[in-house]
């Protein structure tokens, strides 16, 4: 019965990832400070609002050719959740062997230790945006709640696993 119940966690978490890697997470008011009548004058489309979602960020940062930074938000927002998951869903599956149930284990809670990570990353992608000069702000969307969401399930299936070890 226990099982059940992590699996659905998992299940919960991975469909919410989804959508939350999907979703709108970040929304950015730019401002040039004084000068913002002025550039909204001679170049309105620099003040212009943009909303990101997470894969969408990962895209623009890979077309400003910023690989380095794409590559690292897509390991830790995108393939630490996934492989998290993945091996979740590997040691509810498995009879209970003992042996092969704690090496997955242990696999789990390496990867595990990303699962703040991800969160992490959206909040400094905040204090980024709100350091900029000309008073610059931005506000998490509906997105980044799921996003967190799904953390927290996979945290609870984690519990779950623990119990059954």
């Amino acid at each position: 019965m226990a099982m059940n119940i992590t699996r659905c966690f998992i299940a919960l978490s991975a469909f919410l990832l989804g959508l939350g890697l999907i979703a709108p997470t970040l929304t950015i008011y730019p401002k040039a400070g004084e000068l913002t009548w002025l550039i909204e004058i001679l170049a309105p489309e620099e003040l212009e609002t943009s909303t990101y979602s997470i894969i969408g960020v990962i895209g623009k940062l890979y077309q400003l050719n910023d690989v380095f930074l794409a590559l690292l938000l897509c390991l830790f927002s995108v393939m630490a959740p996934v492989s998290k998951l993945t091996l979740y869903w590997q040691a509810c599956s498995l009879s209970f062997r003992p042996k092969e149930f704690n090496r997955l284990l242990k696999a789990v809670h390496y990867v595990g230790k990303f699962s703040m990570a991800e969160v992490f990353i959206i909040a400094l992608i905040i204090v980024v945006v709100k350091s900029f000069p000309g008073g610059s702000t931005a506000q998490l969307e509906w997105g980044a709640y799921v996003f967190t969401t799904s953390v927290a399930c996979s945290i609870i299936a984690s519990i779950g696993l623990e119990k059954k070890g």
